[in-house]
């Protein structure tokens, strides 16, 4: 069998794998996206949190104060690299119905990724992506419809090159996500952290 064959039948294994990964996910009602989640198994302790309104804020202060702390270690590694993404990057905190925060994520450019996992024009990964075009009207930016793809010629050729990978997301999340364990760990018993989902590198 030939390389490239080998190449190809690697990738649809891959691209399988991952479309099933996702559809059960879905089907499941998995939360796909690129967060940590903070989970407890207990419902009293999470209403009886809900019920004292100062350790209920004094928590979501400790989790949003912990975010910015990250945000802003992100941005100063990053900096090297990139002046668009510590300018765009920003934290995202999300509540249950309680008013509880119960996840918390990272936004940046797409190309904070590509950084990452030192893809570029040219050197791609494996299976590839799909985007859609942009452009600024007004100093806004808009979607024009246009779907834009991976070439196919470059499937197969990251962090090869004139681009390297450069990590600057996982080891800064990894290096503080104790910090954050230890935060949930001064107002709930039974809280569990996930934070398999927010990783670049899964």
């Amino acid at each position: 069998m030939g390389l490239y064959k080998r190449l190809s039948e690697n990738r649809e294994e891959l691209r399988r794998y991952n479309a099933a990964k996702r559809r059960a996910e879905r089907l499941a009602g998995a939360d796909s996206s690129r967060l940590i989640r903070l989970e407890t198994v207990s419902e009293t302790e999470r209403f009886e949190m809900a019920r004292d309104a100062d350790r209920l804020t004094a928590f979501n202060k400790a989790v949003e104060k912990w975010a910015d702390e990250v945000a802003g270690r992100l941005k100063i590694v990053i900096s090297a690299r990139s002046t668009r993404i510590p300018k765009e990057l920003h934290p995202n905190l999300y509540t249950d119905n309680y008013g509880i925060i119960n996840r918390v994520g990272f936004s940046f450019p797409r190309h904070g990724i590509y950084i990452h996992k030192g893809a570029g024009r040219g050197q791609g990964g494996w299976i590839g992506s799909k985007w859609e075009k942009l452009k600024e009207v007004n100093g806004v930016t808009v979607g024009t419809g246009i779907m834009r793809h991976t070439d196919p010629a470059s499937l197969g050729k990251q962090g090869t090159g004139n681009r390297r990978a450069f990590q600057w997301f996982d080891p800064v999340i990894r290096v503080h996500i104790r910090r954050l364990e230890e935060i949930t760990l001064q107002y709930f018993d039974t809280m569990i952290i996930d934070a398999t989902r927010i990783y670049v590198d899964r």
